[in-house]
């Protein structure tokens, strides 16, 4: 007796063709924002950030810690919040795609043993930004003892010049 395959619902065209326009848009978005304002103001706190504090913080520590442990944090917290809620779908329905989920292109329904490993993996994929948040703790204390050490030209005033964003008031 044969068994039938099972595909799981596809987008529409048109469906398909919202999810593209919003891309790019949304991806344009934060090219831009990106862009004009906030890698202009990280490059003028990287430059003055060992004058000055950040809610009572050495700015260099900030700096070191923000970028070795928190933007892998974040980057785990996204993953985890998009990836591994799918992957908790996965382990609920015992199936992927899980039920009322829409694909792109024809895809056959996983039951099983498969399935439940797909969970799984969709669960597990935060644990190498976790890893690199562990390992740029210790990284980021060397980097902030070997910094300290050296001695620190800050202007007797620390006003910094900020040019940030496509205007600047001269």
């Amino acid at each position: 007796m044969s068994q039938l395959t099972e595909f799981a619902e596809q987008y529409t065209t048109t469906e398909r063709l919202r999810f593209i326009a919003l891309y790019i848009v949304s991806g344009g978005a934060i090219t831009v924002v990106s862009k004009l304002y906030f890698f202009p103001s990280l490059k003028v706190f990287a430059e003055s950030a060992h004058c000055g504090t950040v809610l009572g913080f050495d700015g260099l520590a900030v700096l070191w810690y923000g970028l070795f442990v928190g933007m892998p944090l974040s980057c785990a917290l996204l993953v985890a919040g998009v990836i591994g809620y799918r992957g908790c779908r996965i382990l609920r329905d015992r199936q992927t795609p899980p039920l009322g989920e829409k694909v792109f292109r024809p895809t056959r329904i996983v039951r099983g043993t498969k399935a439940k490993l797909f969970g799984f993996l969709h669960l597990l994929s935060c644990a190498p930004f976790l890893a690199m948040a562990i390992w740029g703790f210790p990284q980021a204390s060397v980097m902030l003892s070997r910094t300290e050490s050296k001695p620190v030209n800050c202007p007797a005033n620390p006003s910094v010049k900020q040019s940030v964003g496509p205007i600047s008031a001269a």
